[in-house]
């Protein structure tokens, strides 16, 4: 049985998906399952069928077609598949580094009481390729205000879910700030692993831009919603890369 389920939702980016997948292929955690979510689009590319059968670890493939159901919907039907008491989660643009799943297993593992564990992470945009560093210790008055914690980063316990609830599907954009301030104002325990060992990739047919104005609409209308649903002054609207500009000066004065 694994102890840590990766849950990775992807839809039309077979290039990026090989990539991520490659990374998850490396990890020294030794009881890993993958749980694949195909959120409609095309077919999963041979390549990435080979990238699967090559896996030294379970691999669950979900699928669907047109209409996609959206990442929240995704990110919920791998957690419900998901067999392990952990979750790990992964988008398809992201890089983990080789320990980042053997990182934040150990630190649940050190804390009983541990709902959420996160790493730091570098924040790279692919255009100008700079790279940002966003590390910051869990603050909820600081994270009320800006997320800094990517869904990428995240190793929860099951439990969690359980206790909190699934990604609200409800929400066009922000579903994962949404649920860690379940979690935050529940009483649930989110605790920082300092060490960035996940990338978060900036790049023009990302999550992560806001350069698209439909995209940037509907963050505008998540990002209304959390203030309305838990009493929050108007949040303002910033990328990953906005964020470790803003907290994390001192890691990032030469790409400010």
């Amino acid at each position: 049985m694994p102890s840590v389920s990766i849950v990775l939702p992807t839809r039309d980016r077979p290039s990026r998906l090989r990539e991520a997948l490659d990374r998850v292929a490396r990890q020294t955690h030794p009881e890993v399952e993958l749980v694949l979510v195909r959120d409609g689009g095309a077919p999963l590319s041979a390549e990435v069928l080979e990238l699967l059968g090559k896996l030294e670890f379970p691999a669950q493939v979900l699928e669907h077609d047109d209409p996609p159901e959206g990442l929240a919907a995704s990110r919920d039907r791998g957690i419900e598949a998901a067999r392990a008491d952990s979750i790990a989660l992964l988008d398809d643009d992201d890089l983990w580094e080789s320990g980042h799943v053997a990182r934040l297993s150990a630190a649940l593992d050190r804390v009983p009481g541990l709902d959420v564990a996160y790493t730091d992470a570098w924040i790279l945009n692919e255009e100008s390729g700079k790279r940002r560093t966003l590390a910051r210790d869990f603050e909820l008055t600081v994270f009320a205000r800006d997320s800094f914690i990517p869904p990428s980063a995240i190793l929860a316990r099951r439990r969690a879910f359980d206790r909190f609830g699934l990604f609200d599907t409800e929400i066009p954009y922000s579903e994962d700030w949404d649920w860690l301030l379940r979690v935050a104002l529940g009483q649930g325990l989110i605790q920082r692993v300092p060490g960035a060992s996940v990338t978060i990739r900036i790049h023009k047919d990302g999550m992560s831009q806001l350069n698209n104005s439909d995209h940037a609409a509907g963050r505008r209308q998540s990002l209304d919603i959390l203030s309305s649903r838990y009493g929050l002054p108007p949040i303002e609207l910033k990328t990953f890369w906005e964020v470790a500009g803003d907290l994390c000066p001192e890691m990032n004065n030469s790409t400010r």
